[in-house]
């Protein structure tokens, strides 16, 4: 059983090296502004994530039978796990739980770059819209005090574009 675990685990790792291929492609599609290759990488990305599900369900079946098996209380964690298996098993589970932080550093990482991305780009837009929107009626008016005052302006756009 502990080598069907190790083998699961590393079928995650190697997913999860292409997740963070995902979201490399997602982070040149978003520079480049490029909406089809965008939804390709994002439904790529969904299969990826329904992928994961499945072996993190296999994952969890295969620890509760170990922990059964072993008659063990409580989480079983890797650290856990090091001191039940043979050396080789146990050099194996380290390397991988070491590729998975540093993995899930990575997409940490790559993530925030993205959002922050969309994010930018959703200012760029709103601000343009509303430069747009200015275009004809400028903002500037005086007040009865004699100082200057900004109004705010209505934009209206339509998404079903």
């Amino acid at each position: 059983m502990i080598n069907q675990l190790i083998d699961i685990i590393s079928r995650e790792a190697a997913l999860f090296e292409s997740f963070l291929e995902l979201l490399e492609r997602q982070k040149e599609m978003l520079v480049a502004n490029d909406l089809d290759g965008l939804n390709e990488v994002v439904q790529r990305q969904r299969e990826k994530l329904i992928e994961s599900k499945l072996l993190n369900k296999q994952r969890e079946n295969l620890v509760a039978a170990i922990k059964t098996s072993r008659d063990i209380e409580g989480d079983l964690t890797v650290t856990r796990l090091l001191k039940l298996v043979d050396e080789d098993q146990a050099n194996r589970l380290s390397q991988l739980r070491e590729i998975i932080y540093n993995l899930n550093d990575k997409i940490t990482a790559t993530r925030n770059t993205n959002a922050l991305l969309l994010n930018r780009s959703r200012e760029f837009i709103a601000h343009t819209m509303e430069m747009l929107s200015k275009i004809k009626n400028p903002d500037n008016t005086y007040a009865r005090t004699g100082r200057n005052v900004e109004r705010g302006s209505n934009i209206m756009v339509d998404r079903r574009i």
